[in-house]
């Protein structure tokens, strides 16, 4: 006697687009894994063989035979190429036909369940393996507007199933995860054929044929008693399961770099959540920034302004790192690019450096986040880079700047710019994910005491990857949902829509 199992993933997934658009949801990614990853997992380590689950496939299934080839090539694809026009009660009838030609009688258990849903292993395991013979787990107790609901006679057993139950009727929720015997199977069978082969109603939920079941089968709610579970229909839901099955956990953190623009603010537009996470939590903070167009008081400023208590040196900026590095090499005569307010701070800095153009005595030409360039200043950069043997810095590389009003050219671009007219590209880029821009942080905190908060994966997840430590990934500046699942990085440690929803 063998049990199998079913995964129902033909559907398109179109309230998770513009995610589904590139991919099926079954392998959008929650926590760096694949949803279907979790399932397979689940069922292979619940005992049942790689080669006795069966999924059944439609939407980008090439995809889907791709995946299943690289990693679970003992997987059976079942593909459904009417997926457009059906629903997964017709996922399931091309199902339960591949499991009749083994024959029922070979049959113990049969196991279903919907490819849009992630389960804890401790769930799926407990699940399988339970004495019941027929069972749907459910979240007892709770109620959720969009999944099914259960209802159940007086011994317990289900007498119904639907999305429609009403929360004084209801049980609970399903976790759309079945079991059912070889005898209830063969049932079932008979309903769903009934539906496709005699009715022709090819667009049903396969729920709708289990309450016709419960008439003849006694079926039992197993209960999960609180285990993690998600449903994964909207964005919403992927960033609840993105947080719900990640083992970040911040009370193990002592401090937090945390980026500026598009964390704790979007240009003037104060991002209220995780400011006030920021003030009602009592982890120390350094404040990251890569903006150079704006001093370290600038900074401090605007964080006060915001009910957050800063000092100079809790704020850190590629302005600090040029001011060392400058130190360091010497130099007396630097050609800057820089707006008024930051140039008069590194000239009170650095009083021994002449920042001028001066092509005769230039050793250096510094490119910051200049907000006040033009094209003389670009003129003469150029032709410093073109005739004059000198040293090309950049402060940092950012591409644009995130505000209110959408993104801006930041010094990203005029790297770009400067690289297709002189064809020079900066010897250092100092700004994150430079590590040096962290200053003497590692000295004070083991990596596993400190996370990056940030919203740009190429500067901020880059940065806690050089530091080797947790990245908490936001969306409320750059960064969007579709680029975390098309990263080829380590997967953040956490993604959530704020910095205040970090619990």
């Amino acid at each position: 006697m063998t049990n199998f199992a079913i995964i129902l993933a033909a559907g398109i997934g179109s309230r998770l687009y513009p995610i589904t658009q590139e991919m099926p949801k079954s392998l959008v990614k929650v926590n760096g894994r694949e949803i279907l990853d979790y399932q397979i997992q689940g069922y292979i380590k619940s005992g049942i063989k790689e080669e006795n689950i069966f999924i059944v496939t439609g939407y980008k299934h090439k995809m889907m035979v791709e995946y299943l080839q690289n990693n679970y090539p003992k997987v059976q694809e079942i593909y459904s190429p009417d997926y457009l026009t059906t629903n997964n009660m017709y996922s399931l009838y091309l199902g339960l036909n591949k499991i009749n030609e083994v024959g029922f009688n070979n049959l113990q258990y049969l196991f279903i369940n919907n490819a849009d849903c992630l389960y804890d292993e401790v769930l799926m395991n407990e699940f399988v393996n339970s004495e019941f013979q027929n069972a749907i787990a459910c979240d007892v107790g709770s109620y959720i507007e969009e999944s099914m609901k259960v209802v159940v006679r007086d011994d317990n057993s289900l007498v119904n199933i639907a999305k429609t139950i009403s929360a004084e009727e209801g049980y609970g929720v399903s976790v759309d995860l079945y079991k059912y015997s070889s005898q209830t199977v063969s049932r079932l069978y008979d309903i769903v054929k009934d539906f496709i082969e005699v009715k022709k109603d090819l667009k049903q939920w396969t729920e709708v044929a289990f309450p016709e079941l419960f008439k003849t089968e006694k079926v039992l709610p197993f209960d999960i008693k609180g285990k993690k579970w998600v449903e994964v229909d909207n964005n919403d839901d992927l960033l609840l399961a993105d947080k719900l099955f990640s083992k970040f956990n911040i009370k193990n953190k002592k401090a937090l770099i945390c980026d500026m623009d598009g964390t704790v603010y979007l240009g003037n537009k104060p991002i209220e959540q995780a400011i006030n996470f920021i003030k009602n939590n009592t982890l120390k903070y350094y404040f990251l920034t890569n903006n150079t167009s704006k001093t370290p008081d600038d900074y401090v400023n605007k964080l006060s302004s915001l009910g957050i208590k800063a000092d100079e040196q809790d704020i850190l900026t590629p302005l600090h790192v040029l001011k060392d590095y400058l130190k360091e090499k010497k130099y007396h005569s630097v050609y800057l690019l820089a707006n008024t307010k930051v140039t008069e701070y590194l000239k009170k800095q650095l009083p021994t450096i002449v920042f001028e153009y001066s092509p005769k005595n230039n050793e250096a030409v510094v490119l910051t986040y200049d907000t006040e360039i033009n094209y003389d200043k670009m003129q003469e950069m150029s032709f410093l880079l073109n005739n004059c043997s000198v040293e090309y810095i950049a402060t940092h590389h950012d591409v644009f700047c995130p505000t209110e009003n959408g993104p801006v050219p930041d010094i990203g671009s005029f790297i770009t710019l400067f690289e297709q007219t002189t064809h020079k590209k900066p010897t250092i880029i100092l700004g994150k994910p430079s590590v040096t821009i962290a200053g003497n942080i590692l000295k004070q905190y083991e990596t596993n005491d400190i996370a990056v908060v940030g919203d740009r994966l190429y500067t901020d997840k880059k940065l806690a990857d050089n530091l080797t430590c947790d990245f908490i990934c936001v969306l409320s500046g750059e960064t969007t949902r579709l680029d975390v699942q098309k990263y080829t990085g380590t997967y953040p440690s956490i993604i959530v829509s704020n910095l205040g929803e970090i619990k």
